[in-house]
């Protein structure tokens, strides 16, 4: 039987304003961050768009219909926006229908969405600061 691995990234946390790495607490879109300990929503923004093929671990690109030239070198993307949350970071120059990638840590099935990242604080309300997170791409 296979153990999970959390997934984990490094990146700058919006409250440390530091790099620190962040590890999935529940499989999906949730995340910690290691200095804070805060946790965190990963969602996704503009630009968005649909995969048109699979995207096996190890695999380094994302395959479109179209669109694929609106992410930019070095963009973080929220890929697989369901329980197999992924974050990957655009590695290089996009065509119209094609994404490259850093490897994929996991295997991911055709017609997924994914978008650039979003960041958002997961506990708000009365008694618990606000942070102001600053426009993308958050200092990364």
């Amino acid at each position: 039987m296979a153990v999970a691995i959390p997934q984990a990234i490094q990146m700058s946390c919006p409250r440390c304003r530091a790099l620190r790495k962040f590890v999935a607490i529940d499989g999906g879109a949730l995340y910690r961050c290691g200095g804070c300990e805060w946790q965190w929503s990963f969602g996704t923004q503009a630009p968005t768009g649909t995969a048109t093929a699979v995207l096996n671990a190890g695999g380094t690109a994302i395959t479109v219909a179209s669109g694929g030239a609106s992410f930019t070198n070095g963009m973080l993307l929220a890929y697989d926006t369901g329980q197999l949350l992924e974050i990957l970071t655009v590695n290089g120059s996009a065509t119209a229908t094609n994404i490259p990638v850093t490897p994929a840590s996991r295997s991911h099935l055709s017609a997924v969405t994914f978008g650039q990242l979003l960041v958002s604080q997961s506990f708000t309300g009365f008694g618990v600061d606000g942070v102001t997170i600053p426009n993308p791409p958050y200092g990364f």
